[in-house]
């Protein structure tokens, strides 16, 4: 069976690194996997490093004709089953290569947000068309917030994202990046790992950070990820008083489990939109503490008081006030944080997501076959001059 996925990603993310993963991990069970995305980004690079066949396909807008019209040729051309779209551009190009392919593919979109969908027209079709056989919502917090939008329940599963457990593993603080940071030692270290958006939440932390301060509390926050290092930032945490020895502001990285090795708190400050985030999960892994805001998927990752502390989204002193209760009962903070890890395990190897998607898309073929055999068969009743019930009556003699 093949599968191709389609992503119009550019850079790096979460979605993308679970794309990958899913691609590298469902090939154990009957799966021959392409990825199709942009040739200039790093997916594309990532993919092809991985050892993952890969396509140049750039989808440049929703309904963007011409790729999708290479898509359906495609599609044709080497056979593929299933259809499955990553991102939100990949889902509306998808949602027309599928109409226009000749080919009986099974189309699948994967959600990762929990924002409710827009109530145009455009985004109406987009999720409500019955051209979409399934849909595959890393959270239940998403698959609700489909079929609150009126996407019909059997059609949505919830097969949460995975974490790399032998990556993210609990370890020894890294000495050697703490001087790197520049860390003063004796001081509490707080971060928030997350690209930089007006959703998650940076602004928050930043403000929380600035309250903790005034509280007199000896603390550096971490802020990680894609455009953390930039001006807009940085000129937010002056703005909030925050200076140089306060906050280290990084950037991209690819030495997370490093990084998370220095924290006290890991905190996701998220404001909405929130899917399963990656941080916390990679964050329980290593069994460091946690404290999330309670918007979207984060109820499901962080259990107050058991695997963490959750605080109301958007208010930055409930934030700063459950980082200040973590600081001032680390041991209880970090046995919170052991059940979390125990749940992650659980939950969260790479196997289990290959596997749930694997049937998944079964279910998809299956449903497919069938409603291709009621065609089949309209299509013979049709040329035969007999409607469906008609050509169920017994002859008549």
């Amino acid at each position: 069976m093949k599968a191709l996925f389609l992503s119009e990603s550019q850079g790096f993310s979460g979605g993308a690194k679970q794309l990958i993963r899913l691609a590298m991990g469902i090939g154990a069970f009957g799966w021959d996997v392409a990825v199709a995305c942009p040739g200039n980004g790093e997916t594309f690079q990532r993919a092809a490093r991985s050892g993952l066949k890969t396509i140049d396909l750039h989808p440049r807008e929703d309904y963007d004709v011409v790729s999708a019209v290479r898509l359906s040729r495609l599609i044709e051309r080497e056979g593929f089953d299933i259809l499955h779209a990553h991102h939100p551009r990949a889902h509306a190009v998808g949602l027309v290569a599928a109409y226009l392919t000749r080919r009986n593919v099974g189309f699948v979109v994967t959600r990762r947000v929990s924002f409710g969908p827009k109530r145009n027209p455009f985004s109406l079709f987009k999720y409500r068309s019955r051209r979409i056989d399934g849909y595959i919502a890393v959270a239940e917090s998403i698959r609700q917030g489909l079929i609150a939008s009126g996407v019909e329940p059997d059609r949505v599963a919830t097969i949460p994202s995975t974490v790399d457990l032998a990556r993210f593993a609990p370890r020894p603080r890294d000495a050697e990046l703490a001087r790197a940071l520049a860390l003063p030692p004796g001081a509490a270290v707080v971060g928030k790992l997350a690209n930089y958006g007006s959703w998650k939440g940076q602004d928050v932390a930043l403000a929380a950070a600035a309250q903790l301060k005034r509280e007199g509390r000896r603390l550096v926050f971490l802020f990680a990820g894609r455009d953390t290092d930039g001006p807009e930032i940085r000129r937010k945490a002056a703005a909030f008083g925050l200076k140089d020895g306060d906050a280290r502001f990084l950037g991209f990285r690819e030495d997370v489990p490093e990084l998370l090795s220095l924290l006290d708190v890991s905190v996701n400050a998220s404001t909405e939109g929130e899917g399963l985030s990656g941080a916390l999960r990679e964050s329980l892994a290593m069994g460091v503490p946690v404290v999330a805001t309670d918007a979207g998927g984060n109820r499901e990752l962080v259990e107050h008081g058991v695997t963490g502390r959750l605080a109301t989204a958007g208010d930055p002193a409930a934030l700063a006030r459950s980082i200040a209760a973590t600081l001032d009962d680390l041991d209880a903070a970090r046995r919170q944080a052991q059940e979390g890890r125990r749940r992650v395990v659980e939950r969260f190897g790479a196997e289990r997501l290959a596997s749930a998607t694997a049937r998944f898309y079964e279910t998809v073929l299956a449903r497919r076959s069938r409603l291709a055999r009621k065609g089949s068969s309209s299509d013979h009743a049709a040329e035969t001059g007999m409607s469906r019930h008609d050509s169920q009556e017994p002859e008549r003699t």
